[in-house]
């Protein structure tokens, strides 16, 4: 009769240890940790470019994160209720690391996620067209913009899967262009440029081209100028048209010289290149541009 009692008694402590020792093997939820690099840190041809005309250089690849990407905003969507369970505004990249960290909270539930990271955005204006953070305006108000960057991808979140590394693209090509031997008067000029894309979204899609931009420079007192422009890709087959006109002074007076518009190739993290070479003697300007083994003259023109 004891021995039976005592087993009475045993037995659920024995369950109950049993129990807990169970419990205790179960880990803990690893927390969603989410590294931002930057993928895009030369463009495609910068080396034939640096070789051919020297008017930019290759990027050392090994610098800190903050060296390419100055500043963050990113986004995070639970992709079953389209909910925003994670939103860090635009800041400052801090720090000398070679990889960005994304802030997740540590409570945030096992599941799939969606994320879009921008970078180089210089206010949050331009990607508020969507309500959703996932469309950037390219040439906000017809102005060049910024070297902007992005990133998309769908995280899985569970105990195997709780450690992602997502890479930023650049979503804008770059113009160069260089004048050479222009008169000392010219002090100005002005680029007109009509068919790049108005928008992209997260998914690198590029819309509309219904914006025309226009820049402006002041010359140094050189004969050699170079400017750099960041464009979006071309929406259309025919390419972005550029227009350029030079003055003696930003009102738009004294000497002027409208030259002759140039259609070109535009593409995202690709540098195009032209030229505009004028001949003092004949009073002409040759504009060619960049191809991938050197100069083809597209355009000789008189300038009265």
């Amino acid at each position: 009769m004891k021995v039976y009692r005592l087993y009475r008694v045993l037995l659920p402590l024995v369950a109950l240890l049993l129990g807990s020792c169970i419990r205790d093997k179960v880990p803990p939820c690893p927390p969603l940790k989410v590294m931002i690099g930057v993928k895009d840190k030369n463009y495609f041809n910068i080396e034939s470019v640096e070789r051919l005309t020297g008017l930019d250089k290759v990027v050392d690849e090994n610098l800190p994160f903050g060296s390419y990407v100055e500043k963050l905003f990113y986004v995070l969507y639970d992709v079953e209720t389209g909910e925003v369970v994670v939103e860090r505004h635009l800041h400052d990249v801090e720090g000398n690391a070679d990889l960005a960290t994304a802030y997740i909270p540590e409570d945030l539930p096992f599941g799939t996620y969606a994320m879009v990271v921008w970078g180089n955005i210089n206010s949050e204006t331009a990607i508020l067209d969507d309500g959703k953070f996932t469309t950037y305006n390219l040439h906000m108000g017809g102005v060049e913009g910024y070297d902007v960057y992005m990133t998309s991808d769908t995280l899985v979140y569970d105990y195997a899967h709780a450690d992602y590394t997502v890479e930023l693209e650049r979503v804008k090509g770059k113009l160069l262009i260089e004048a050479v031997g222009f008169p000392a008067e010219v002090g100005y000029s002005e680029k007109i440029i009509h068919g790049v894309s108005d928008y992209v979204n997260h998914e690198f899609e590029y819309s509309s081209d219904a914006t025309i931009l226009t820049t402006q420079y002041e010359w140094p007192a050189h004969t050699n100028v170079v400017t750099d422009t960041y464009l979006a890709p071309a929406v259309k087959e025919n390419g972005v048209n550029v227009g350029v006109e030079l003055f003696s002074d930003p009102s738009g007076g004294g000497t002027n010289i409208k030259l002759e518009d140039v259609k070109i190739d535009m593409n995202r993290n690709e540098i195009t290149v032209l030229r505009y070479d004028y001949d003092d003697i004949s009073g002409s300007v040759e504009i060619s541009i960049l191809l991938d083994d050197g100069w083809d003259v597209v355009n000789n023109m008189d300038v009265e």
